[in-house]
C-alpha cells in the first residue's frame, strides 16, 4: 500500500517507531497534496491538512507498506482521522494514494503554516517521549 505522509511521519524516527521497523531512504518519495494546506493544530505541535483550493502540501508518498503497518498507523492515528484516497502529485505526474485525513470537525487548526524542521527541533524529543510508552506497549 502506499500512503502521503505530511506531517511527523515524515520524520524517519517517528515513523520507525510507529511501524516497528526502519524504512529505507528509498520508500520515501516526494511528492505534494494539491488543494489542501497543512496547519498545527490548536493545542498540539503536529499538523493536519485542510481543503485549501489555492494550496499544495508537500510530503512523500511511502510505499511498500504492509497490512500490519498500515493497522499500526491507524492506531498512532487514532479515530480522529479518516484513510482517504486522494490525488497527489509525483513529479508532473498524478496518482491517487491513501492519506489519513482528519475528520476536521474534530480539529481546530491554528492559522499559520506547519514546518518539519521548525517541529524537529521544538517539539521532537517531548514528541517522542510522550508516544513511546504508548506504542511500546503494542
Amino acid at each position: 500500500m502506499r500512503f502521503f505522509f505530511y506531517g511527523t511521519l515524515l520524520d524517519r524516527d517517528v515513523a520507525s517507531l510507529v511501524l516497528g521497523r526502519r524504512l529505507p531512504p528509498q520508500a520515501y518519495v516526494p511528492a505534494a497534496l494539491p488543494g489542501h494546506a497543512r496547519r498545527r493544530v490548536k493545542g498540539a505541535s503536529y499538523p493536519i491538512v485542510v481543503r485549501d483550493p489555492r494550496g499544495w502540501v508537500s510530503g512523500a508518498i511511502v510505499g511498500g507498506l504492509s497490512v500490519r503497518d498500515v493497522e499500526r498507523l491507524a492506531a498512532f492515528e487514532g479515530p480522529r482521522y479518516r484513510i482517504a484516497p486522494l490525488k497527489v502529485r509525483i513529479g508532473g505526474v498524478t496518482a491517487t494514494v491513501s492519506v489519513f485525513e482528519p475528520l476536521e470537525e474534530r480539529f481546530q487548526p491554528t492559522g499559520g503554516e506547519w514546518d518539519l524542521v521548525a517541529w524537529q527541533r521544538r517539539y521532537k524529543r517531548a514528541f517522542l517521549a510522550r508516544v513511546r510508552p504508548a506504542l511500546s506497549a503494542r
